[in-house]
């Protein structure tokens, strides 16, 4: 789907809300199938009605994939923070 190339999309649906979900903060990096994507907006859905009675809040967690370049500086970025708490100065366990 060349159309969806860099698009933003629904990634999952979850009943735990934004503030209980650091995981999955606006900003925050998860896989979906075989690709990276940033989470980029939470969209608050109707409630899901329960067979006994009452609601379920439910949101619906949105991202765009990662383009090559994002991939590269994530994959720099994470590797100098590894080797940062490696060092003899860092907070490593051997620091």
């Amino acid at each position: 789907m060349s159309w969806m190339k860099g698009r933003e999309r629904p990634l999952m649906r979850t009943h735990e809300p934004p503030f209980r979900d650091a995981e999955h903060a606006i900003g925050q990096l998860i896989q979906h199938g075989a690709r990276l994507y940033r989470v980029t907006r939470w969209e608050e859905l109707r409630p899901v009605p329960l067979e006994r009675g009452g609601s379920l809040k439910e949101w619906e967690v949105w991202g765009r994939p990662l383009s090559k370049k994002e991939m590269r500086e994530e994959v720099l970025g994470a590797s100098e923070r590894i080797l940062e708490e490696e060092s003899p100065g860092g907070n490593g366990a051997d620091g």
